[in-house]
């Protein structure tokens, strides 16, 4: 018989934590992921929540979104920080010593290959967007109030990058969703965000293994977190292998 326990938390500190979540379909990178997550907080005594429940109403992407705003309406926490379940950290760095605690959103910007195509050979459009799979909130009510209105996008169902589209759509990157030069962001959003270094959030390309690969890639080097979003599973679990040396 297979036993998956639903949470694993600890609550012992109140000034950060950590969550995160998978399923079962997803444990095999999930479980290290989680151990990683675990060693980062208890190296900082910071609080964590994994959620491993099988069951959810959506897409189990949309979890981050549902997790936090249920923190933030029932938490004591003054930051919560998302960590998707194939995030690893690499050394010890306080994140709050990293941010401008004032705001009251934090993330990394990353550039995207556009769904839009010039008209010249060898040419390509890059649209600036972001990257929720790691996502820090303080614990107001306009963080609150944003988030729910990404939960409450529901045209982003079925996008194959639900919570992403969603949470970039709210934010004013809309580009890749709509015309190309849609994607600005007005002042009063802006001014609440604080941007993560791309050492916070680091990915490499999903055929990491090919030098030969002009694959564009938002890797950075000296990562503080690696991130193998877009990387299939059977890939990730030989990257884990190959370069475990590089986590904490």
């Amino acid at each position: 018989m297979l036993f998956f326990f639903k949470k694993n938390k600890k609550v012992n500190n109140s000034k950060l934590k950590i969550l995160s979540g998978y399923n079962f379909r997803y444990r095999n990178v999930g479980k290290q992921s989680e151990k990683n997550i675990i060693k980062y907080a208890n190296h900082f005594n910071f609080d964590y929540e994994i959620n491993k429940s099988n069951k959810f109403e959506r897409h189990f992407y949309w979890l981050k979104i549902k997790m936090l705003i249920d923190n933030l309406e029932n938490g004591k926490h003054e930051f919560y920080l998302w960590l998707d379940a194939d995030t690893f950290f690499c050394r010890y760095e306080n994140i709050l010593s990293h941010v401008d605690q004032s705001k009251h959103i934090f993330i990394h910007k990353n550039f995207i290959i556009s769904k839009h195509k010039t008209k010249y050979p060898n040419v390509f459009y890059f649209t600036e967007g972001v990257n929720v799979g790691v996502l820090m909130v303080r614990n107001t009510k306009w963080s609150l109030n944003f988030l729910k209105n990404v939960w409450n996008k529901k045209k982003y169902l079925s996008h194959y990058w639900p919570d992403n589209a969603a949470f970039m759509d709210e934010l004013g990157y809309k580009a890749e969703f709509s015309k190309i030069s849609n994607n600005s962001q007005a002042k009063n959003v802006l001014n609440k965000f604080d941007f993560l270094s791309g050492q916070w959030n680091s990915m490499p390309k999903k055929n990491y293994e090919n030098p030969k690969s002009d694959e564009f890639s938002n890797f950075y080097f000296d990562p503080i977190i690696i991130h193998l979003a877009g990387i299939r599973r059977r890939d990730r679990l030989n990257f884990l292998k190959k370069y475990k040396h590089l986590f904490i």
